[in-house]
């Protein structure tokens, strides 16, 4: 590069002379220190810019600081916590808060009220609806029964989907039923009779899974929660501690356990998941949604 540089220099100077030679005899006498000046000024020039240059670099080198491109650096990187969900299940709870006064309006927004049921993302659906069963207008009455009836065959119709799209050799599809089933149940549309015949096909499946993937999280997890429902407490807590047992450095068994035990208000018995789940799993590896309620439960400040 410097070759080149110097290779260039040289045929600047040649350029000059060449232009100077042509010019200076054809110019008045007292013009041609003008143009010596500029024949001059134009070889030094470059030399003066690489001086120049120079000097710059040193001073960069010398007082320069990267403290705000690294801090901008951090900043592109930081992982914040995507809040997304939580503020769409908190706009669709906020707009079912009054269902209760919307249905001592007139009758038009009691049908909004039943119809907006069949898009909204809500747990416990059923509840609402029965709300507008109990209603004391014939009409309010029907438009809450023809939701039920459209969400029930709805969450039914998608199981039935899940369940003949399972496949032995993916493990997804699965874990895609027993989704499907957690979402039915959450829904509050199923009776104490229906709760139970989805446990005895979600045992079914359950049962194969156990055969081809012994392991898998999803599927104990699945477990604990039928024990749940079924009154075998005990057994459930058999199946968190097997998670633990078996994926001892991943979070969702401890974190599954600590959740049992947190909604039965249990403290004496968190502390000890608590402590194991510190000492055993990274920091990293814990969801981010869920460091904030175990700091909380550790009696941390921050």
């Amino acid at each position: 590069m410097t070759a080149l540089l110097l290779i260039l220099y040289v045929l600047h100077l040649l350029l000059i002379v060449l232009a100077y030679r042509v010019l200076v005899f054809r110019l008045p006498e007292q013009e041609r220190g003008i143009l010596t000046f500029v024949c001059l000024f134009s070889a030094v020039l470059p030399l003066l810019g690489e001086v120049l240059g120079g000097l710059a670099y040193l001073i960069s080198r010398r007082f320069a600081s990267s403290d705000t491109l690294l801090d901008y650096d951090e900043y592109v990187q930081f992982d914040v916590m995507n809040l997304e969900g939580l503020q769409q299940q908190a706009a669709d709870n906020m707009e079912m808060v009054p269902i209760k006064e919307a249905l001592n309006m007139d009758a038009k927004r009691r049908k909004q009220s039943m119809i907006h049921l069949t898009t909204s993302s809500l747990k416990e659906t059923g509840k609402y609806l029965q709300y507008g069963l109990n209603h004391d207008d014939s009409e309010t009455v029907h438009y809450a029964a023809t939701v039920r009836n459209s969400l029930f065959d709805r969450y039914e119709a998608n199981l039935r989907l899940r369940e003949q799209q399972l496949n032995p050799v993916d493990v997804t599809t699965y874990h895609l039923f027993i989704q499907e089933c957690k979402t039915f149940l959450d829904s509050g549309l199923l009776d104490e009779g229906g709760i139970g015949r989805l446990d005895e096909r979600l045992h079914l499946v359950l049962e194969q899974m156990r055969a081809l993937y012994p392991t898998d999280l999803v599927r104990i997890e699945a477990e604990a929660e039928m024990a749940i429902r079924q009154g075998e407490e005990e057994k459930a807590i058999s199946f968190y501690e097997e998670m633990i047992q078996i994926h001892p450095t991943l979070p969702d068994g401890y974190l599954a356990l600590i959740r049992y035990y947190f909604q039965r208000q249990d403290w004496t018995s968190i502390g000890p998941v608590l402590h194991q789940l510190r000492t055993t799993v990274a920091e990293e590896d814990i969801p981010e949604e869920h460091r904030f309620i175990l700091e909380r439960l550790e009696g941390g400040d921050q």
